[in-house]
């Protein structure tokens, strides 16, 4: 139930306004506007600027390699980033190359002019010492939440994925169909745009940095309407209205700095679960009788991690790490009871106690992905009879059973405490900018497998640099210089996970060949070396077969229409150089950025929009298969209508028309341009509204085309279920009204 406008999360609440008007300015005395740079300091990584304007309306800035040319003022006001207007405004770019000349362009319009002002930086050698102090460490207001309600749109609305997320000291009102906020309460509300659909990240909040912005795109969080603070007391709000400022989501954390439209910066932490797809609803155990699939004849103990303690359980050519809550599970004892299977992010965060999650299940060497499950333990004595069964995400139920005590079946492996592993590949996957790091896949013909990750600073897509040493870390740290970390262990079919190890690197600086050695001491106390020689994406030795170029990802398409011109977005998809964007199969354009738009279209035609893109690097990508989404533009305004809406024979089923709210006159007014239609409200509220009905949401008054009538009857629904769109189901002078309209008017 997304709610467009802050006056209505206060619907319930006693608010009183009021506006005075001042007489236009004339136009000969609008001053041009002025703006200028004055550059700060820099780091290998980043640069502090201040830019100050006067007499402007608006003030964006872009920041590019000097080498790429200088961007035009209309360049800059389109697709720069906001700063505080008629201001000196703190500003601080990060994750920039070391070494490198940057040109900063700031641009300033109002009514009458444009200005235009340029400054270069260069970015400092790596190691040099004392990095600047990003501009705003000091915080007006540092607020840490407790709560976090989180709603979730899709794509519908918007060319990213929406994510709206309230955090709270005290949370929410929910009922059944509303929302609102508590007469006493702190709230911010994070309007956010993402990449990728919650479907794909298990209905969690997306990690990733957030940028201010009014434009929907992925990676960027709403201004106005869509984002502000409030401080309420005994139901009287004070609102904080966001002008500027970055949201950091990571693994159950939210990071906020942001700048109000009085200049004071606010500070935002919450540390908690960010999963928003359970209902409340507690999992169900599957049910049926237990038949074994699967014997287990090692459950080991492997010790504290992330998601309680863990066992690692091994059979013949499967293996499974499964965590119990630390109250549970001990080295050499576990409760006796039933548990619930939990996703590893439900987990720790619920109130499901008799829970368990598991971690890294490979069957044949093969990973499968468990969506539920069951455990059942009994003790007798030191001996334990234990049937675990999980639902994999590939149709299959395993049931493993255990009969015997508890970690004294040797280490995982067969029962030597030391192995040696030769991968013959190393190949580049990604890098993650949220932990600073690049990750590669190490395999072998057997099967063997190796999630590695490096900090980057020693690597890139190319190569990992020589190092005396590296030290092994969890993932999270892994973007620090110096370490690396590790994951998806498969060796024989069975999985590890690490715990401590170091990594030596010897590259040959001309050839960008490798030579790794990397120890490894496993949760299970095995001691474990993994070796791999040769160029990256390369079999080992090799260089004579290259390796076949990675198709890009499929660009994920959708679109917004207003009258006949449409705005067609995109994700930035990794490799890409620029896109193929073809529409109706005939018209082809070919553009850098991650949007296309059409105007001059038809009005009312369907159109079909494609889009395919193209690699930087032919030699490691080929082009993506074609992203496709169709569109209808609006109805033409100037085709005419019925005036009047009264002619016997007239009809508006179907209707297509634009919709707006007075909330002081009580008002919905709905028109196509042409024939225009007002409802009187006995009240504003969310719901479904009867005409001339005396419930409790009711319309008093229908004009049509400035004439009143009583000769009317149906409703008019305006609710968060519709996500306040305008739906008329209504009968007026004999004339059937159906239909939905253009826009929200919330």
């Amino acid at each position: 139930m997304k709610i467009k406008n802050l006056l209505f999360l206060l619907l319930a609440m006693p608010l009183a306004f009021a506006a005075c008007e001042t007489p236009d300015q004339p136009v000969d005395e609008v001053k041009d506007p002025t703006v200028a740079i004055t550059v700060g300091e820099a780091t290998e990584s980043s640069i502090a600027f201040t830019i100050t304007t006067a007499d402007a309306d608006e003030v964006k800035y872009l920041v590019v390699e000097s080498t790429e040319g200088t961007p035009t003022a209309t360049e800059v006001l389109s697709n720069g980033t906001a700063a505080e207007v008629n201001a000196e405004a703190g500003c601080y770019v990060a994750e920039l190359k070391a070494e490198t000349e940057y040109t900063i362009v700031a641009a300033a319009k109002n009514a009458k002019a444009v200005a235009k002002a340029e400054a270069k930086m260069t970015t400092k050698k790596g190691g040099e010492p004392n990095p600047p102090t990003p501009p705003g460490d000091e915080y007006d207001v540092t607020f840490t939440a407790n709560e976090a309600h989180i709603e979730y749109y899709g794509d519908q609305f918007s060319p990213g994925y929406n994510y709206y997320v309230i955090l709270s000291d005290v949370g929410v009102e929910l009922t059944e169909n509303e929302m609102s906020f508590k007469e006493t309460g702190i709230y911010y509300l994070l309007d956010l745009y993402a990449a990728d659909s919650a479907e794909n990240n298990n209905y969690t909040v997306p990690n990733g940095k957030y940028k201010a912005a009014t434009s929907s795109a992925a990676g960027t969080f709403g201004l106005g309407d869509y984002g502000a603070g409030l401080n309420i007391v005994e139901g009287v709000p004070t609102y904080y209205i966001y002008a500027d400022g970055e949201v950091v989501v990571s693994d159950g954390k939210i990071e906020a700095v942001i700048t109000m439209d009085d200049g004071a910066k606010h500070k935002i932490t919450f540390e908690g679960s960010l999963y928003f797809g359970d209902n409340g609803e507690e999992p169900v155990p599957p049910t049926g009788e237990f038949s074994a699939t699967h014997t287990a004849t090692k459950w080991l103990w492997g010790g504290a991690s992330s998601y309680g303690n863990v066992y690692q359980v091994v059979g013949d050519n499967f293996s499974v790490d499964v965590h119990f809550p630390a109250q549970y599970a001990q080295e050499n004892a576990l409760s006796a009871g039933d548990y619930i299977w939990t996703s590893t992010t439900w987990f720790g965060y619920n109130d499901f106690e008799n829970e368990f999650t598991t971690r890294s299940l490979v069957v044949d060497g093969t990973s499968v992905a468990v969506d539920s499950g069951s455990a059942k333990v009994e003790a007798n004595g030191d001996e334990y009879h234990i049937e675990l069964t999980l639902e994999g995400r590939d149709g299959f139920k395993y049931m493993i059973e255990y009969n015997g005590k508890l970690n004294d079946n040797g280490s995982v492996g067969g029962g030597e405490t030391t192995g040696n592993v030769a991968f013959s590949k190393i190949e580049y996957v990604t890098y993650n900018s949220s932990y600073y790091y690049y990750e590669y896949k190490l395999t072998n013909a057997a099967g063997d497998k190796m999630s590695l990750y490096v900090n980057d600073y020693q690597a890139n897509e190319s190569v990992i640099y020589s190092d005396d040493t590296y030290e092994w870390i969890t993932r999270s740290y892994a973007g620090n210089l110096g370490f690396f970390s590790t994951a998806n262990i498969v060796v024989g079919g069975v999985s590890y996970e690490a715990v401590s190890g170091g990594m030596v690197v010897v590259t040959d600086d001309a050839t960008y060949a490798m030579d790794i050695t990397i120890n490894l001491t496993m949760a299970s106390g095995a001691e474990m070396t993994f070796t791999v020689n040769g160029k990256m994406n390369e079999e080992n030795g090799g260089g004579n077969t290259p390796a076949e170029p990675t198709k890009l990802a499929t660009p994920s398409v959708s679109g917004v229409v207003s009258g006949n011109a449409a705005t067609i977005s995109w994700q930035e998809v990794a490799g890409a150089k620029d896109y193929t964007v073809t529409l109706n199969g005939s018209l082809v354009s070919t553009v850098t950025e991650t949007y296309i738009v059409y105007s001059d279209l038809e009005y009312g035609v369907t159109y079909s929009v494609s889009v395919v893109a193209n690699p930087a690097d032919s030699a490691a990508n080929s082009a993506s298969d074609a992203g496709t989404a169709t569109f209808t533009t609006e109805a033409d305004p100037n085709a005419g209508g019925n005036e009047g809406g009264n002619e016997s024979g007239a009809s508006f089923e179907n209707w297509v028309f634009d919709a707006s709210l007075n909330m002081g006159a009580r008002t919905i007014t709905v028109t196509d341009g042409s024939h225009t239609v007002e409802f009187t409200l006995n009240q504003v509220g969310g719901g479904t509204f009867y005409i001339f009905d005396n419930g409790v949401l009711n319309i008093t008054k229908v004009v049509v085309n400035g004439v009143e009538t009583t000769d009317a009857s149906g409703t008019v629904e305006m609710s968060s279920n519709n996500s306040y769109y305008i739906g008329l189901d209504c009968t007026i002078n004999g004339v059937k009204y159906t239909g939905k309209s253009n826009n929200p008017v919330v």
